[in-house]
């Protein structure tokens, strides 16, 4: 099997097959799945050794390959743990495919230029059947072949073969263009979520988030599993390492956002990465709780549900509906349907009965049905509620976004989440809605209340320019948060000392003292003793050479955290920028400016707040997953998922 494979990759001078579904890495000996492909052996090598002499000799012979490709870059999981989903990347916020093609011929890979009409159409069609999830086999339909035989007769159709190589051929771009961001960036964030397909199978799904060097903020797909019928924890486990440990990640993961069940939290944990709850689903909770424990607002909520499901399950109803509402003037709009995972949705259900309740109501009064209306003092206590919740939906709207920094927004949020609930408390009237106020506040308090301790979130609130000092409550957290930060950037310039030439000059008036001990006071006490000026050691026989050293390691640390308070402070001071402005684009600017603290920007802005990003896959999912599409494999799945990501 090996000598088979010589004849195709060079990659196997650096890996040994030492099982039949396993090979070893020559250069690190971390061992990886092997299911007959190269693929992810040449991810590992790529992310873990970019210096090697490999990487020459086997990019051009991987890409010299790629017209016969149809596989992409793939990553196989145990077969006795897992059915295999592969591993594919897409960075979303992109123009579409074609910049993919354009940072890659950037990078320097071969791209071959289309130049005929049927190559153009070819194109086109692979983005129409990616965008709208359509089926591969709509090529093979006979309507659709003689609609496109009628726009241009010239054009010779691809069958489902040929579609799915030239799938194939976008994805392994792609990929190169994922791999070549991961290699150069320090941290990548991580969020994870499981769900379950329409034919009931149970999937994981994880992507990648990063903050480029141009201080541009990516996401992107790491892979798609397949979990058995019966998965335990270590299946989710097994799932999750693979994919870590095949983009070699495990080294530089900032934080991987996951919900706060049990199963979730002890996977992360085994994996020995930090593991950060979803805030989202943190604040879905509270949410959540706080209106179940409001039991007159639960009871309209109830008879809310049951007048959209009558409008929705009837369609002489919904269409008595839309007449009245014309009728009245009103815009026509159908009733939405409350989800139980979703608070939000139950916000949207009873915003749209309260805006639509004379429609309802007149509509009802025709209908023969047992279901009674909302009367006036319901929809009094609706609206007082809408009220109190408006500023968690809006909280909620801004966490779910993917291409916003988000984890720096959560102690701002929790702050004036806190600071609009005690206004709000103290104006409303209605003692339904003031009960609710007093929910939401209790749950908030206490499941927030240390969120300004959590070094990420404190740290990213800092390094966001739009918040810095001013995301704290509590001042005493923002000067620990800010200690804290000058560390981590002292860290780094002494990691780094060339990186400090753009800034100003340290004073000693703007330097805070590194910390010290009873054993190492003396030393700093001769911190200003140079170097230059110490005994030769063939003098005094080494006698002061540990002395000596010590002296050099105390002005090494003096000067770097010096430089790094006089950075730190330097950054502080600065003008805050507006609230809806993009921070990124800050740090693009003052990158050279503030090198460290662009370094610990790229960190921790690239944690998300939330596991929405993978929410987001499953539901895309579910436009795959439908019954003209029951057959298709999960490598076919995840190469549809993957460039519907990237066509926005």
């Amino acid at each position: 099997m090996t000598e088979f494979k010589r004849a195709f990759s060079l990659v196997w001078d650096h890996f040994t097959l030492v099982t039949p579904n396993k090979v070893q890495c020559a250069l690190c000996s971390q061992r990886l799945s092997f299911n007959k492909n190269t693929s992810a052996m040449l991810r590992h090598l790529r992310s873990r050794h970019p210096s090697e002499a490999w990487y020459s000799n086997s990019t051009s012979g991987a890409h010299s390959s790629t017209s016969n490709s149809t596989s992409g870059v793939h990553s196989t999981f145990s077969n006795s743990i897992i059915s295999s989903a592969g591993v594919h990347s897409s960075f979303s916020g992109t123009t579409g495919l074609n910049s993919m093609f354009t940072n890659n011929a950037a990078a320097g890979h071969h791209i071959q230029v289309r130049t005929t009409r049927q190559e153009d159409l070819d194109d086109a069609l692979v983005n129409m059947l990616v965008k709208d999830t359509q089926p591969f086999s709509v090529v093979e339909e006979e309507g659709f072949a003689a609609f496109v035989q009628k726009l241009d007769p010239s054009y010779n159709l691809p069958n489902k073969q040929a579609l799915k190589k030239m799938v194939g051929s976008r994805c392994e771009f792609i990929n190169d263009n994922v791999v070549s961001q991961m290699v150069i960036s320090d941290f990548v964030s991580l969020t994870s979520d499981m769900w379950t397909s329409i034919d009931k199978h149970s999937y994981i799904s994880v992507t990648g988030h990063l903050v480029a060097e141009n201080a541009q903020l990516s996401t992107f797909l790491l892979g798609i599993s397949k979990l058995p019928e019966n998965h335990k924890v270590i299946h989710i486990e097994e799932a999750k390492n693979q994919l870590v440990a095949s983009w070699g990640l495990h080294s530089r993961v900032a934080a991987f956002v996951t919900e706060n069940s049990d199963n979730m939290v002890a996977t992360v944990q085994k994996l020995g990465i930090l593991q950060l709850p979803s805030f989202a689903h943190v604040l879905n909770l509270v949410i959540k709780r706080s209106m179940e424990a409001t039991l007159e607002l639960q009871d309209i909520r109830s008879q809310a549900r049951a007048i959209v499901s009558f409008f929705k399950s009837n369609q002489n109803a919904e269409m008595r509906l839309a007449e009245v509402q014309g009728q009245l003037g009103r815009p026509e709009q159908k009733l939405i349907q409350e989800v139980d995972s979703r608070w939000n949705s139950s916000f949207s259900m009873l915003e749209r009965v309260f805006d639509q309740r004379e429609s309802v109501a007149a509509a009802l009064s025709t209908l023969d049905t047992d279901i009674i209306p909302l009367g006036s003092a319901d929809y009094e206590v609706i609206h007082q509620c809408l009220g109190v919740l408006g500023s968690f939906n809006q909280a909620t709207a801004e966490l779910a976004s993917e291409k916003r920094v988000s984890a720096s927004k959560v102690i701002p949020l929790v702050r004036m989440l806190k600071i609009t609930l005690e206004k709000k408390h103290g104006a409303i009237i209605h003692p339904t809605a003031t009960q609710l106020a007093s929910n939401l506040q209790r749950e908030l308090q206490t499941s927030c209340s240390m969120v300004e301790t959590e070094p990420i979130l404190a740290l990213s609130a800092l390094l966001d320019p739009r918040f810095k000092m001013l995301a704290f409550g509590n001042q005493g957290y923002a000067q620990e948060a800010v200690k804290l930060l000058t560390s981590e950037c002292a860290s780094l310039i002494r990691i780094n000392p060339d990186k400090d030439d753009t800034l100003p000059p340290s004073t000693t008036g703007s330097t805070t003292p590194p910390p010290t001990s009873p054993h190492t006071s003396w030393a700093m006490e001769t911190a200003s003793v140079s170097m230059a000026t110490s005994p030769s050691k063939s003098h005094d026989g080494g006698l002061w050479e540990m002395f000596d050293s010590k002296v050099g390691e105390t002005q090494s640390v003096q000067s770097s955290t010096a430089d790094a308070a006089v950075e730190v402070q330097h950054y502080l001071s600065d003008p805050y920028l507006n609230r809806v402005e993009n921070p990124m684009h800050y740090w693009e600017k003052h990158s050279k400016v503030y090198p460290h603290l662009f370094q610990l920007a790229r960190k921790y802005l690239s944690v998300p707040a939330s596991s929405v990003p993978c929410e987001r896959i499953f539901t895309k999912a579910g436009d795959v997953f439908n019954k003209k599409r029951s057959c298709l494999s999960m490598k076919a799945v995840e190469q549809i998922m993957l460039l519907n990501k990237g066509l926005v």
